[in-house]
């Protein structure tokens, strides 16, 4: 897992490494493993223009395999790193900004004096378009001097020109060769005064008591903004900037507290000397036009080391001859700087600078700049601020979850105590529940055997009342019509309709003509059709029938009497009645025979 997406102020554990002379670029991707480093993939582009250069290494690498993004640094010759006393004891660091403040004015001037190794003539030089004479001579003629058979009048001509146009002019280079030394110019020299450092401690200045040196490396910022732009186009945070030369010494081992370290790129030689555990001092060498072994033969006398301090070298392009003659030249032994991942893309400066930044190496060794300055102590750094919240609000968790973990326990306890005593309850309810369901069924057999007990009683009953009550009943009516019969009327139909419905007394829609009788129920009902041969015979035999049923409690209802065809379609009047026998909402009869009107037997 990468932490440092996480922790801003991590390591990262892979690390895209840049370096730059102003007209190539060289990259490749390092990563940590333990405590070393190994190379992944390498690239490099003599693209002028260091936005298209960015680019082409970067698509080179992504065909090697590299997925791209992350973190990067660049050295560069446009940062200049130097040695400075100053009176800040390292154990009482001061304020950020009053650093800074310190760190800049020792390291303005220098910068500004740096600078001036990226004019447009120096470059033209370097890279091999111009001799030196004819710089100078244009130089003589941009300052107004005339030349060697020259008129005055034509020096003043060329008094005001650029440099460039003028040796473009005198054709001394083409104009493709000045256009390429002013693109890369522009990635190497800044007009703006602003600028950016950082710096590390050393150790204390041996006679002057309170001093002590501090390593510094400084950079204008709007060049360094400018390249934080480029690789964030890419998709890349520039992380740091290093000087080109000197980041080798990060390469050094931890043990090596006094030794001497010349390294040298063409044209370029950097020496430094430590003692004590600390650099003590710091030489650049500049000339386009001597050999490795001079520049290292110079560097190495003007530091004035002693002659039993061990000496390390650290070249590019690796030049195995070099170590040999040096250490012969010198007459003393001498120890070859170097590490699994330098070859003919990678300098020993990429890879020390590659170690610093990965964490590998003491940082007090090599010093780069970031953008935005130096940050400030660890205890004071917001996201160190933000993760020992974080810390403490997951100790704080830790403490919560411990806590909440002993109540589950407790609880849980507790719980297998209440499952016990909920398993006897349990086991008691389906207990109840079984008798329960005995018990309803008893009750649904007591209950079925009521009501069978109920039907007997009402089969007996019927067998042993309403059968003979009835029989009485039928041949009583019977009799009854037999002697009310004349040779007057004739007896058509006696009908029983609706034998199983208890119909009311009275209709609902009919008035009673007794408002008791408007609750009773019709226990009975005959109806009787008859034949007369007159109307007074009709209202004779209904007189007579009305008289005659009072003895079996019946009454007559709704008599008719119409004229109408009899048998043998004889002229004579239809009879139709009902003989109905009442009985209260209770099912008690109401007796007509009784003398006692009141008096009331039950209908069974």
């Amino acid at each position: 897992m990468k932490f440092n997406r996480f922790i801003p102020f991590a390591t990262p554990s892979q690390l895209l490494v840049c370096e730059t002379d102003g007209f190539s670029l060289r990259a490749a991707v390092l990563r940590r493993s333990d405590q070393d480093m190994e190379l992944l993939y390498q690239a490099k582009t003599e693209q002028v223009d260091m936005a298209e250069g960015l680019s082409d290494v970067l698509t080179t690498l992504k065909s090697q395999g590299w997925q791209g993004g992350g973190s990067a640094i660049l050295l560069s010759p446009a940062v200049f790193s130097t040695l400075v006393e100053l009176p800040v004891n390292p154990r009482k660091p001061r304020p950020l900004l009053q650093m800074l403040e310190l760190a800049r004015w020792e390291a303005e001037p220098l910068l500004l004096q740096h600078v001036t190794r990226w004019s447009v003539g120096h470059l033209l030089v370097g890279q091999g378009y111009m001799t030196e004479e004819q710089a100078r001579a244009v130089m003589d003629l941009q300052q107004g001097k005339s030349r060697a058979g020259g008129s005055l009048a034509l020096a003043e001509q060329f008094s005001l020109r650029r440099f460039g146009d003028l040796a473009v002019e005198l054709g001394y280079i083409k104009r493709s060769q000045l256009n390429a030394c002013l693109t890369g110019q522009e990635w190497l020299k800044a007009a703006d005064e602003a600028i950016e450092v950082g710096w590390a401690a050393q150790s204390a200045v041996d006679d002057i008591p309170g001093t002590f040196n501090w390593l510094i490396s400084c950079v204008h910022q709007s060049l360094l903004q400018r390249w934080s732009d480029a690789f964030a186009r890419q998709g890349l945070k520039l992380q740091t900037m290093y000087p080109l030369t000197g980041c080798s010494a990060a390469l050094l081992p931890a043990t090596e507290t006094h030794a001497v370290l010349l390294e040298t790129q063409p044209g370029l030689g950097f020496s430094t000397r430590i003692a004590a555990g600390g650099i003590t001092a710091l030489r650049h060498y500049l000339n386009l036009h001597k050999a490795p072994l001079d520049i290292c033969l110079e560097s190495y006398h003007a530091l004035h080391a002693p002659p039993r301090e061990p000496v390390w070298l650290a070249s590019w392009p690796p030049a195995p001859e070099l170590a040999a003659n040096l250490e012969h030249m010198l007459e003393l032994d001498l120890h070859p700087l170097t590490h699994a991942v330098v070859g003919d893309k990678v300098s020993p400066g990429m890879a020390g600078a590659a170690y610093h930044a990965l964490g590998l190496a003491e940082a007090e060794r090599c010093v780069g700049v970031r953008l935005g300055g130096p940050l400030p102590a660890l205890r004071d750094r917001l996201e160190v601020r933000a993760a020992a919240l974080v810390l403490l609000l997951l100790v704080l968790v830790g403490v919560a979850e411990l806590s909440l973990w002993a109540r589950k326990s407790s609880v849980e306890s507790y719980k297998q105590q209440v499952d016990t005593s909920w398993q006897s309850i349990d086991e008691a309810i389906k207990r109840i529940n079984a008798q329960a369901a005995e018990i309803a069924q008893i009750k649904d057999k007591i209950k079925n055997l009521r009501t069978e007990q109920s039907r007997l009683e009402n089969l007996a009953r019927f067998y042993d009342e309403d059968i003979p009550e009835r029989m009485d009943l039928v041949k009583g009516v019977l009799g009854m019509l037999q002697t009310l019969v004349d040779n007057e009327v004739v007896i058509e139909r006696l009908d029983e309709p609706d034998k199983s419905v208890l119909k009311p007394a009275v209709a609902a829609n009919a008035a009673p003509p007794n408002p008791i009788d408007a609750k009773r129920i019709e226990a009975e009902n005959l109806v009787l059709e008859a034949w007369a041969l007159s109307d007074s015979a009709a209202q004779t035999f209904i007189k007579r029938v009305g008289d005659a049923a009072a003895r079996w409690d019946l009454q007559v209802r709704e008599p008719k009497v119409t004229f109408g065809k009899g048998p043998l379609q004889s002229n004579g009047f239809s009879i139709s009645l009902r003989l109905v026998k009442l009985a209260e909402p209770d099912g008690k009869i109401i007796r007509l025979s009784n003398p006692n009107p009141h008096e009331t037997t039950p209908f069974e």
